[in-house]
């Protein structure tokens, strides 16, 4: 990592072909799990669109994708690349990184663009909570589901990563932030985006900002606390008899999902 100047890997952009082929992809499996959301689910057409003013991207380059569920069909918008969000990515992961050439090259590939779509043509299909939906708690499940659907060895690779982090910040002084830490975690790095948004579009600027890792805290520490979560999922599925997961998608998606607490009990089962 390290190396944003602007000028993208070629990994990290979204062409159309594959937009189109991980929009498709993400659908197909997610109406896999549509059924098991009850009344959670609302299927719909969903569509993709390479967003290239930079006026309009929501957070600059902090989000690389992002929903548009106002029309039919609904949309999921997105960056035409994402390199400066996996350089901020791989800030996050830094401390479970070292000696792992894998991780690095995950992190270099295109598996979390196709996250980025996969996991929002899920959620553009599911109905969320109108306040206190947490891109942490919540989102996880997005993410995680994304990640099982992941061709190997990537799926393993990400999988492997969340839950050495998992271990990584239980392990750290302080261990896991309590609730309203993390909530305030949260909230300042929302903040954060859109205050920083400006100085991140241009690419001269959004590299200055890459270096400037006290400017970004709270960043950091949003992005490593949702992967986090994931882990904590991917500990409580794995748990799980085969014969069971199916049962245990059908638990998230239609009743654990749509509620304000949701991970909250694995997130302090373990402080």
């Amino acid at each position: 990592m390290g190396t944003f100047q602007g000028t993208p890997c070629p990994a990290q952009v979204f062409t159309n072909e594959r937009s189109r082929l991980w929009t498709e992809k993400g659908c197909r499996r997610a109406s896999e799990l549509l059924p098991l959301a009850g009344d959670v689910a609302r299927p719909a057409a969903v569509d993709h669109e390479t967003v290239t003013d930079p006026g309009q991207w929501p957070y600059g380059r902090f989000m690389g994708a992002w929903l548009d569920a106002s029309g039919e069909p609904r949309v999921l918008k997105h960056l035409p690349e994402v390199g400066f969000f996996m350089e901020l990515l791989g800030l996050a992961c830094a401390p479970v990184l070292e000696g792992r050439a894998d991780r690095r090259a995950v992190l270099a590939g295109s598996s979390r663009l196709e996250l980025s779509l996969t996991n929002d043509a899920l959620q553009i299909q599911l109905v969320t909570l109108d306040h206190g939906y947490s891109m942490i708690r919540h989102h996880a499940l997005m993410l995680f589901e994304a990640t099982l659907w992941l061709d190997e060895p990537d799926r393993s690779v990400w999988l492997e990563l969340y839950d050495d982090l998992v271990t990584f910040v239980d392990s750290s002084p302080g261990g896991r932030p309590d609730l309203a830490e993390l909530a305030d975690i949260e909230a300042g790095a929302f903040a954060d985006f859109r205050e920083l948004a400006p100085l991140s579009t241009a690419a001269r600027d959004a590299a200055a900002l890459l270096v400037d890792t006290d400017c970004l805290r709270r960043v950091l520490e949003y992005q490593r606390y949702a992967a986090v979560a994931i882990g904590l999922l991917w500990r409580g599925y794995r748990a799980v008899p085969a014969e069971q997961r199916r049962r245990w998608h059908q638990e998230q998606l239609s009743v654990g999902y749509v509620q304000p607490d949701y991970l909250e009990r694995e997130w302090m089962s373990t402080r």
